[in-house]
């Protein structure tokens, strides 16, 4: 964002280069929110306290917790409407439309990478089970109780990801492999995504 004066030549804003884009989804893809990205040693997890000084009472803290609070933020900026927007508009202001990064392919990223387990089959962890809830709890905002800046196309990405991981969960359990713990954190998001959906069409129908 250039803040030039009239008459400068150059323009005020110029789109973020598509390649640079998919490099900084990579990065939130691979380093925030996949499966391999916090896995520490169970040493060190045991060695964590609190500052008894200036910190809250509890001296064993949660790190999944700690975990959670900053995945949470990345997830709100990556869906904040105005985030959106932008991407959104970014196809008219290039040359070559084919190149923008689309807002269906942020969604689906995010997606595959934070629910990587259901298609492998893998158990899935305290962590993890916190940052799927959390993805279902953004996702069922967006269709349920939408900002009024955030545009239909996120809605309706919105509601598409949790159609499709609607699909996803009821197949879940046929997997072996899975704890009890890991099946009703299945059970309990399939919920919230059919109580969303149910919600968001007769939001549609009024």
């Amino acid at each position: 964002h250039l803040r030039d004066h009239a008459g400068s030549g150059r323009a005020p804003f110029t789109p973020v280069p598509a390649a640079r884009q998919r490099q900084a989804l990579k990065l939130l893809e691979t380093g925030i929110f996949s499966a391999e990205a916090f896995k520490f040693k169970p040493e060190f997890l045991s060695r964590l306290t609190t500052d008894r000084f200036n910190g809250p009472v509890n001296a064993d803290p949660s790190p999944a917790q700690w975990l959670l609070r900053t995945q949470t933020q990345v997830l709100a900026q990556v869906f904040h409407p105005t985030v959106a927007q932008r991407i959104l508009d970014t196809p008219d202001k290039l040359a070559n439309p084919k190149e923008a990064l689309r807002l269906s392919e942020l969604y689906d990223t995010l997606q595959a990478a934070i629910w990587s387990e259901l298609k492998g089959g893998r158990e899935v962890s305290v962590m993890r089970r916190n940052l799927q809830r959390e993805h279902v709890r953004q996702l069922s905002g967006q269709v349920i109780r939408a900002n009024p800046l955030t545009p239909a196309d996120a809605r309706a990405l919105a509601r598409e990801s949790l159609r499709s991981l609607q699909a996803q969960l009821k197949a879940a359990p046929a997997k072996p492999g899975f704890s009890k713990e890991t099946k009703a954190h299945f059970a309990d998001c399939l919920a919230v995504i059919d109580e969303s959906l149910k919600a968001s069409l007769q939001r549609m129908t009024l």
